[in-house]
């Protein structure tokens, strides 16, 4: 009777525990899952990336930086390269409090990039993140993710506990709850890992100020002011010199760094001291060995002498802070900074199981509130605002992608002009999907609208920028080709599923109208 009733109270934790968190982690996961091809979804939306990727990212400007520098005085204490990757086929040259200047690799032509923006990448980071919410935002995604790992133990013990095996009529509540714990069950080891370090970013992260103020003496609640010092020390700036000295050429002081550090794969330059006779560059990057402890937070480096390419340090990894290999481990499980294509659509796979696990989730609840006379208008608000969720947010997602090239580069505002009407066209969404009372006419609507959205996508994509999808396979700019590519297969799957959805289903037990008349 105890064990029964433990159970009961278990599942019904388990329950309301997953309401509350069901949408949050719903939305962060159909963003996070978009996140993993934000390297080429951001080459996609600047035309100035849209240039052939360079043979192992090959690139050669040792005539042309010293052009670029005296052109734009950039300032020669400490000159900043990054090379070319899988994430940014451009060449980028700064200093210090001074614009960065582009380059094409292939013919170091200098690229305009006065009106470019990253609006589609970082509004779905911010969704992701829950930044979008001001002040509460990341902490709620911190403790959905928090909640997340309640749900995923109580599964676990419901799981075991239920060793009896009866066999039960096929009813759409036992259609639900087997596929909920079917896939729940097979992705565990995948939402354990985002789960955790979810929750670290999230909720510790940005709960650290506590931590700061109590160990500051309430001077500093910045964690980062605090621990950068001693964790993330940077190289200081070499002392001044008046003596002028010719440096070795980039591209061989660059083959000699490789040559002295096998596994190094550069993603970063600093020349110190430019042309002066105490000159040093610096190499920085991850291991091929070890991308997991050398990512962002903890990258390695081989320091040279720029006048002869003497080696004058090399950071191996066991020489870096305890503290900083445990952050580059969390961060590279939660964002796979320096994994290419094959990990990553492993990984948004697991991410759209996680989400349609999470569907069934509340299929579930919304099936046991079904006949519930007591709970009626709650649960069918609950499934409006589940619909608009779960489905509206794919229109809504897809406007995002039509208004990056339909609105003006040129406008200063254009940030908040797409968020606005990205916002403006989810309350009219809802407005629809309240006034509409059949689910499976709403969800071919907007199934309908986000082919449309994709289909139009695409075509101004290639219309702004005259490379359209035939001209980018020909011109071999393979990532441009396959983000067009993808993103009409899914137009056409879109359009495909709503037109192939049936108005008698499933689902239909969940019509607004129909349940009223039954009452």
């Amino acid at each position: 009777m105890l064990e029964k009733l433990s159970i009961k109270y278990l599942i019904r934790a388990h329950t309301v525990v997953g309401l509350f968190c069901i949408f949050l982690f719903y939305i962060s996961s159909f963003f996070g899952t978009i996140t993993f091809f934000l390297p080429y979804l951001n080459q996609w939306e600047f035309p100035s990336k849209h240039i052939e990727r360079s043979i192992n990212d090959t690139f050669v400007i040792d005539n042309k930086l010293d052009e670029i520098i005296n052109k734009y005085k950039l300032d020669i204490k400490n000159i900043e390269i990054i090379p070319p990757s899988f994430k940014d086929s451009r060449i980028s040259i700064s200093s210090k409090n001074q614009s960065t200047i582009f380059l094409n690799p292939n013919t170091n032509q200098e690229l305009d990039t006065f009106y470019e923006y990253s609006n589609i990448s970082e509004f779905i980071n911010e969704i992701h993140f829950g930044e979008n919410i001001p002040i509460i935002g990341t902490f709620l995604m911190g403790l959905s993710s928090t909640a997340i790992i309640f749900l995923i133990l109580t599964g676990i013990i419901l799981f075991i506990s239920n060793k009896k095996k009866i066999k039960e009529k096929k009813t759409p509540k036992k259609i639900w709850f087997n596929w909920h714990k079917k896939i729940s069950l097979i992705i565990i080891p995948f939402l354990l890992i985002f789960v955790i370090t979810g929750a670290f970013i999230g909720l510790m992260l940005n709960t650290s100020n506590i931590f700061s103020l109590s160990v500051s003496q309430y001077k500093e609640s910045n964690l980062r002011k605090l621990v950068a010092p001693i964790i993330f020390k940077q190289k200081e700036n070499l002392p001044s010199s008046q003596i002028n000295s010719e440096m070795l050429a980039l591209s061989l002081l660059y083959k000699t760094a490789k040559e002295n550090y096998k596994n190094l794969e550069i993603r970063k330059i600093n020349i110190y001291n430019y042309k002066k006779e105490n000159s040093q560059i610096v190499f920085s990057g991850y291991l091929n060995n070890n991308r997991a402890l050398s990512g962002n937070i903890n990258r390695v480096d081989i320091t040279l002498n720029s006048i002869n390419a003497q080696v004058l340090s090399k950071t191996n990894l066991d020489q870096t802070h305890g503290i900083k290999q445990s952050l580059s481990a969390f961060y590279f499980l939660h964002f796979l900074p320096d994994e290419t294509i094959g990990i990553r659509i492993l990984f948004s796979i697991f991410g759209i199981l996680l989400i349609a696990s999470l569907a069934f989730g509340y299929l579930l609840w919304a099936e046991k509130k079904l006949n519930s006379v007591k709970d009626y208008m709650f649960s069918a608000f609950m499934n409006k605002f589940a619909l608009l969720v779960i489905v509206g947010v794919l229109p809504a997602c897809s406007l995002l992608f039509v208004l990056h090239w339909i609105i003006p580069f040129e406008i200063i505002d254009r940030d908040i002009w797409i968020k606005g009407l990205f916002y403006t066209f989810l309350c009219l969404s809802f407005c629809y999907i309240l006034y509409e009372s059949q689910i499976l006419k709403i969800i071919k609507v907007l199934l309908f609208i986000t082919g449309i959205f994709l289909f139009i996508a695409v075509f101004l994509h290639g219309y702004k920028t005259n490379i359209y999808i035939w001209n980018s396979f020909e011109q071999n700019l393979m990532v441009i080709f396959y983000v067009d590519l993808v993103l009409l297969l899914i137009s056409f799957l879109s359009f495909f599923f709503s037109k192939k959805i049936s108005n008698k289903g499933i689902l239909n037990r969940f019509d607004y109208k129909r349940n009223l008349d039954v009452k």
